[in-house]
């Protein structure tokens, strides 16, 4: 029987996707970078805003660990401006959170975008008497796939790993929750799709958030 579900948020919870191009986009500018589409930065999205930046830098310049501090602290900057447009969820997500918690699951989100932007982004998305607990990316706790933070929410709200579910829209997420020995289930609407979420074993792959009611009853 599982009892905590823990959400990623990029390309899961809500499509954030605009507000992290945007800020890309305006530290690129101040950079004297090359701008970049949506799809270019769906495709770098996935292991924190480190690697998020350096893929998206000219290759000559991405193994330059000073030029790759710059355009990430330019592009906290900018994202510091832009974060907070992600201001819904995806459609059906809302409604399926709130009639799994009358269910009585726990609703934790565990992300590899900075903690000081989870947080709020979450509490924005989810509200706070559903909200049990948000985490994103501190500098003493290693970031996902490693299971160290994940078995440390289902740890804080008393809950097995075996009683929890990991979902995530990419192979990172699965590998997460597999790594943690909890169940896995990957969202095709996000930024990776089914192939990728099938390749690395999730438990079930679905393609619209009402499909998460009948997994969890």
């Amino acid at each position: 029987m599982k009892k905590l579900l823990i959400f990623d948020l990029d390309g899961t919870l809500a499509d954030t996707l605009p507000s992290i191009t945007r800020a890309i986009n305006l530290a690129s500018e101040k950079l004297g970078y090359p701008q970049h589409s949506c799809e270019e930065v769906r495709g770098a999205i996935g292991n924190g805003a480190r690697n998020l930046v350096r893929r998206l830098m000219p290759e000559s310049d991405a193994t330059n660990e000073e030029k790759v501090d710059r355009f990430l602290k330019t592009y906290e900057d900018m994202y510091d401006t832009t974060y907070m447009e992600a201001n819904k969820c995806y459609d059906g997500m809302s409604e399926a959170i709130r009639e799994l918690h009358k269910r009585g699951y726990g609703i934790a989100v565990l992300s590899n975008k900075q903690d000081a932007y989870v947080k709020p982004i979450a509490a924005q998305l989810i509200p706070s008497d559903i909200l049990a607990y948000a985490a994103g990316q501190r500098k003493e706790y290693p970031k996902k796939p490693d299971p160290t933070v994940p078995l440390m929410i289902a740890g804080e709200l008393g809950v097995a790993p075996e009683n929890t579910a990991f979902i995530g829209d990419s192979d990172v997420d699965i590998i997460t929750g597999k790594n943690a020995g909890m169940f896995t289930v990957g969202c095709d609407w996000g930024y990776r799709g089914r192939a990728e979420l099938e390749s690395v074993g999730a438990d079930r792959v679905i393609s619209h958030p009402t499909e998460l009611l009948e997994i969890f009853k």
